[in-house]
């Protein structure tokens, strides 16, 4: 399996108005949603819709918050993904008590020296701001492990100016540009920074590469990025990627009250260092996630087992890349592999009702009671209603059967089976149960 993406100069799209990163000709498959806080209820908007976003938006109504991706009409969950249109970056810049003035100032001069690339979109969000990357045409569903492990890689570029380190879920929704933030009843703006849109691999041109440690020199445009052909390393970036958000949103779930939280922080830290490869934005991510517990760890506990969980982790790396990322289960050597989902359940005392809410810390039975509802709603009958049908099947076989024995009890046996539409064989069986 391999993934070539070239950067063609011919495929380029800009946008003119805010709402083309979210919707548009060139993004279609799908709808946007948006989300009110007040009353918990979701709208959804399609190509033809962006008259009514753009009122919706007008209105200037409080807490109001748009979908980055586009979903299935009814749903934004992670399973109901249908395009990935936008990859976004949070910065609470207030919480670090940092102007956003000072925040925009530090986002320019990363991208002057080309640690992020420049957003299609500024929104100030209120008391932050948030950054937009517009990607052309949209990608596939298939490619969310690729924009989540973009994603966290921006995030570490701005950790220190407090960009949301759990903000890479692809179900993510950004405050909706002219709504209103309830908390200091400012307007949410927004500036239109770059109009050229992006493809997904130009994005990923400005992170580590998924194969090795150390950061790349900047790609050059109109080169080719590829993505490492190994199904192992991309099975390994989508495991941790959604591991990620599933152990961000258990602490949610849980509303902070971790009873474990040394485990969950190590095995948080170790997820998140096989993304960054990176000990001090590994810490960081680690120390904003405990900053979310009721009762947080002392701060010289929670960078021990952050950094001993990176170790673990890089050792098992640079093995998995030496194996050509092709996973081995030995476990006399030493080395510390991801932990399976039924051991993360096992630690965590993961609940059926908190699986029901998860991606992929689940267990065999909630993944195949998925697979089960999956099936159905692409029309796949329950075995028994199936059974059933085969019976009736039958039965109308032999009713026809009997008919035309009866019309002539002298026909030849081909001409039977030709006039039933079946085979000889089925035939002979049918006669038997005559």
């Amino acid at each position: 399996m391999e993934f070539l993406m070239p950067i063609l100069d011919n495929q380029e799209t800009f946008i003119d108005e805010w709402h083309e990163c979210y919707v548009s000709d060139s993004k279609i498959t799908g709808f946007i949603c948006t989300f009110q806080l007040s009353n918990k209820k979701h709208h959804f908007y399609g190509l033809n819709d962006i008259e009514n976003l753009l009122l919706v938006a007008k209105k200037k109504k409080k807490d109001v918050y748009l979908s980055l991706n586009a979903f299935e009409y009814g749903s934004r969950t992670a399973q109901s993904l249908r395009q990935i249109r936008n990859i976004g970056v949070d910065i609470d810049c207030y919480k670090l008590n940092i102007s956003v003035t000072e925040a925009i100032e530090e986002v320019k001069k990363l991208i002057f020296a080309a640690r992020i690339p420049n957003p299609n979109l500024l929104i100030h969000s209120g008391r932050g701001i948030q950054l937009i990357y517009s990607i052309s045409g949209g990608a596939s569903p298939k490619m969310a492990f690729l924009s989540q492990y973009i994603t966290t890689q921006f995030i570490s570029e701005l950790k220190h100016i407090g960009a949301d380190t759990s903000g890479t879920d692809v179900t993510r929704v950004f405050r909706l540009p002219y709504s209103v933030n309830s908390k200091n009843n400012k307007q949410v703006t927004v500036d239109l920074w770059r109009s050229l849109e992006y493809s997904l691999q130009e994005l990923y041109s400005y992170c580590t590469p998924l194969e090795q440690r150390r950061k790349p020199s900047k790609k050059q445009k109109g080169t080719l990025v590829t993505l490492p052909s190994k199904v192992g390393l991309k099975n390994l970036y989508s495991l941790n990627t959604a591991r990620k958000s599933d152990l961000e949103l258990l602490v949610t779930l849980r509303h902070g009250d971790i009873e474990k939280r040394n485990v969950l922080t190590y095995i948080y830290a170790y997820t998140v260092a096989l993304i960054l490869k990176n000990k001090e934005a590994t810490i960081e991510f680690a120390r904003q996630l405990d900053s979310r517990f009721i009762d947080p760890q002392k701060v010289k506990k929670l960078v021990e087992t952050a950094g001993n969980a990176y170790d673990d982790a890089m050792i098992f790396f640079e093995e998995f890349k030496k194996r050509d990322f092709t996973m081995w289960y030995k476990t006399a050597d030493g080395i510390k592999r991801p932990m399976k989902n039924v051991t993360i359940i096992e630690e965590l005392e993961v609940t059926q009702e908190e699986m029901q809410q998860l991606t992929t810390i689940i267990n065999a039975d909630v993944k195949y009671q998925r697979k089960v509802e999956k099936r159905r709603e692409q029309g796949i009958q329950e075995r028994e209603q199936y059974i059933k049908e085969q019976y009736n099947k039958t039965d109308d076989k032999l009713f026809k059967l009997q008919e035309l024995l009866e019309e002539n009890p002298k026909r030849k046996k081909t001409e039977l089976a030709r006039l039933l539409g079946i085979s000889r064989v089925h035939l002979y069986r049918l006669l038997k149960q005559i």
